[in-house]
């Protein structure tokens, strides 16, 4: 290295080191989740060169937004980019950043990995691309920003966590945070999805098996360093963790017992369209509007445990904002939408409102409380405009897993989107890599 290049480097290096930031993880919860009740409608999607996807969902159906209807999931080294999109409810500009976070296969933070280690560039950026609402009755500032991008660059597989935060004076304040994967695609996955074979779930279960190729790949001890995670939509409560495969077949790992990985169906999501909030469209039964906010109220539903299946067309519990009240774009507006379920049984447990409308948790403010001296269950959720999926699930007493049976039922003919991760670790030095991933459909419908 010359004098004048050791120079340059001497002069940059307090320009990066000034870009750098130690966070506080403790005041962090390693979920989606959002700490600042100003904050709203978060959405990430992926976009890139190539879909990395099961494209069996028609792009007739999804239109415009079929991107906003698959796991926040990119590749490596690719044009693969995740697009961030909320909004603030303050109505004021706040100076945000976001960072990502390396976590283990279990959303833990990483300690064998500094920072440097995993994102190249510069380790936080700034979020500067918003606009101010217009003709709504709720004013807010709508944010979207995406990555990788020319300030920050990531050069590890595995979990992340997204972390954006106001910066006020050094000092971190969290807004939200979300899950994210990173892959390579060092392995192939082959997946199966039928109805299951175990005679008391024989109505209600999909049976899931698996193959891991990893041939062409040195995989030290692969049986046991490797790691299969199974989703079902885009739930982590139900996820199914593999830590075993059931035989090893040459260069293959088997996860194929007969009857050893169920997950309950469950059914097809319900549905409301609030893309106008001036006249009722889909589901709902009323718009009001009254001086402090506009409030629409769903029609009320029944549970469906003892009903039939019916192959209703769903977007698998997603949803998409949009309004046709205006023409400019980011002028949909907000509403208190009102769920009210006819449900008059006991209950050892909490019934909550559930999908990408509540960020795929179970929030406070989506668990539904009971009406004194009706037969039923209500809650309220501020939405912006567009159209939704939910549907409603029952957590009981002492678990944190959900169930869909009690007021959705299940059932083996259910449309549902399962994600496959495999998760590679050598030695207690390294890292969770996720070196392979796929998605498949069970029993698909056309849409």
């Amino acid at each position: 290295m010359s004098k004048k290049q050791l120079f340059a480097l001497v002069l940059f290096l307090p320009f990066i080191f000034s870009r750098a930031q130690t966070y506080d993880y403790s005041r962090l919860i390693f979920n989606n989740y959002i700490y600042h009740e100003e904050i709203a409608s978060v959405k990430i999607g992926v976009v890139g060169s190539e879909s990395n996807y099961d494209q069996s969902v028609g792009a007739s159906y999804l239109g415009n937004n079929s991107l906003a209807f698959f796991p926040p999931v990119i590749r490596l080294f690719t044009d693969d980019k995740i697009k961030c999109s909320f909004d603030d409810l303050s109505g004021d500009v706040r100076f945000m950043k976001f960072t990502l976070i390396h976590c283990t296969y279990d959303w833990k933070p990483t300690t064998t990995l500094h920072t440097n280690e995993y994102l190249s560039k510069f380790t936080s950026d700034d979020i500067i691309d918003y606009t101010y609402s217009t003709y709504t009755f709720l004013p807010y500032v709508a944010y979207s920003f995406s990555f990788p991008n020319d300030n920050i660059e990531i050069s590890k597989s595995g979990n992340y966590l997204l972390y954006v935060y106001e910066d006020n004076g050094g000092e971190s304040i969290p807004l939200f945070t979300r899950r994210i994967m990173v892959v390579e695609t060092m392995t192939k996955l082959i997946p199966t999805i039928i109805q299951s074979t175990n005679i008391p779930e024989r109505f209600t279960h999909q049976e899931i098996t698996l193959q891991v190729d990893y041939s062409g790949q040195r995989l030290i001890n692969p049986a046991e360093n490797i790691k299969v995670l199974i989703m079902q939509n885009e739930r982590f409560d139900n996820a199914i963790l593999l830590t075993k495969p059931y035989m090893v077949q040459s260069s293959n790992l088997m996860y194929n017992e007969r009857g050893a990985i169920t997950m309950e169906g469950g059914n097809e999501f319900r549905t409301f369209n609030i893309k106008s909030l001036r006249i009722p469209m889909e589901g709902v039964q009323q718009i009001v509007n009254r001086s402090d906010a506009i409030y629409a109220y769903l029609y009320p539903d029944e549970d469906r445990k003892y009903k039939s299946y019916v192959n209703h067309i769903d977007i698998n519990g997603y949803y998409f904002n949009e309004s046709i009240d205006y023409n400019a774009v980011g002028e949909a507006d907000y509403a208190y939408v009102q769920f009210r379920l006819k449900y008059d049984k006991p209950l050892k447990g909490n019934i909550y409102v559930f999908g990408e409308l509540t960020s795929w948790n179970f929030l406070e403010e989506a668990k539904l409380k009971y009406v004194e001296n009706t037969a039923y269950w209500q809650t309220e959720l501020l939405l912006k405009s567009g159209y939704y999926n939910y549907m409603y699930v029952y957590i009981p007493e002492n678990s944190h897993v959900a169930s869909t049976d009690l007021i959705e039922g299940s059932h083996w003919e259910t449309e549902n989107r399962y994600t496959f991760f495999v998760y590679y670790n050598p030695n207690p030095a390294s890292y969770d890599r996720i070196i392979g991933y796929t998605s498949k459909y069970s029993f698909p419908k056309v849409k």
